[in-house]
């Protein structure tokens, strides 16, 4: 697994949690950014010692860089990941704004591509809000080229509870994404996420808690009606098309991570890139990998970890994996909890999962286990 990290973007939008940097349009920093990642790969890639099966390239906004710029980097990744056609799965994230025929018809030559995009909603009063710089009419013409494009495996991701949505605005929203694209076969879907300033800043305008649950059921149930199965809280695929890389976070597998502030974890060792640019370029002109912390994963972090994230997905705790990975029974250790509380859960002869009805509740259901 890879992760890429490239972090620009031409704004910052409202909500968003993740690292990037506003207003630095440069193609010749782009260039000087995009050959720094692969001479990071190169550092590390011969510690990796595990075949890359999946390379995922998120943001920040890769789609920023352009067409040309997007060829040039795939071009030289992979000169340095020889075995590109064991590769099952590469996903882009794409910006609204930056979908065009010239950008789409570089990804689409690429063997198992996978395209995200985030459209978040066509509400334009909550995009406003939001600072999201897109119209509904960009959204439209964005799922309309991609329509047409020979590109068959996309993703897109909403946010439900979002300032002015209603009851209907996300279910309104999934339907009119079929209308204009029906060849979506992922959708993740999300709660709004908001820090106490953003909840204050934006109080008169958001739907309350128990409004955003009760929303986000009718979306899910949409999304359900258009046959694609949640196999994780947040993600709903057609059978076949669930996140393949996303998938082998869940089950603890090693990744490597490249870029200014990308995560990668391997040698149960997870590491953290500096994000300041400058530092990044400086460390890695002198051979160095640009890691700013490094934390040591003991057996114990690394179960905390994999109950969570398992438990997160419908499937839920696949017993003789726990066992492979940690040397012992499951069901033998959390008998107790389990049974004082086996109302929230469903049991087989191999899994242990949360019952859908308690989805919205997993995280809280997840502690009791930890």
């Amino acid at each position: 697994m890879l992760y890429i990290h490239i972090p620009f973007c031409a704004h910052k939008c409202g909500y968003c949690n993740f690292y990037s940097v506003v207003n630095m349009n440069s193609p010749d920093l782009y260039k000087k950014y995009l050959d720094t990642l692969i001479k990071e790969l190169e550092i590390r890639i011969n510690d990796f010692n595990e075949n890359i099966e999946t390379i995922y390239i998120g943001g920040g906004t890769p789609s920023i860089i352009g067409a040309n710029m997007l060829e040039y980097f795939f071009e030289k990744l992979f000169e340095i990941i020889k075995c590109k056609d064991k590769i099952k799965e590469i996903t882009i994230e794409f910006n609204i704004n930056d979908i065009n025929i010239d950008s789409l018809k570089v990804i689409s030559e690429i063997k198992n591509i996978r395209l995200s995009v985030g459209i978040q909603t066509f509400n334009e009063n909550s995009l406003k809000i939001i600072s999201r710089q897109t119209s509904k009419e960009d959204i439209i013409n964005a799922l309309k080229l991609i329509n047409k494009s020979n590109i068959e495996n996309v993703s897109v991701d909403f946010i439900c509870g979002l300032p002015l949505n209603d009851k209907e605005q996300s279910k309104k929203d999934i339907i009119f994404s079929f209308d204009l694209l029906p060849k979506i076969k992922h959708i993740s879907l999300y709660y709004l996420e908001l820090n106490n300033f953003l909840k204050n800043k934006w109080k008169d305008f958001l739907p309350s808690e128990e409004d955003s649950v009760n929303y986000y059921n009718i979306a899910a149930q949409t999304i359900e009606n258009f046959g694609l199965k949640r196999y994780e809280i947040s993600n709903y695929a057609i059978e076949g098309y669930e996140s393949i890389h996303n998938s082998a976070y869940w089950n603890l597998k090693d990744y490597l991570g490249i870029g200014a502030g990308a995560f990668g974890c391997y040698k149960n060792r997870r590491y953290e890139n500096t994000k300041n640019i400058k530092d990044y370029f400086e460390f890695v002109s002198k051979n160095k990998a640009p890691a700013k912390n490094i934390e040591f994963l003991d057996e114990e972090k690394r179960k905390k970890e994999f109950i969570f994230l398992s438990l997160r997905t419908a499937k839920g705790i696949n017993f003789s994996f726990y066992k492979k990975l940690f040397k012992e029974d499951f069901i033998d250790k959390h008998s107790k909890i389990i049974n004082k509380h086996i109302e929230y859960f469903i049991i087989s002869k191999e899994y242990l999962s949360i019952k859908k009805i308690y989805f919205d509740y997993a995280d809280e259901i997840i502690l009791l286990l930890l």
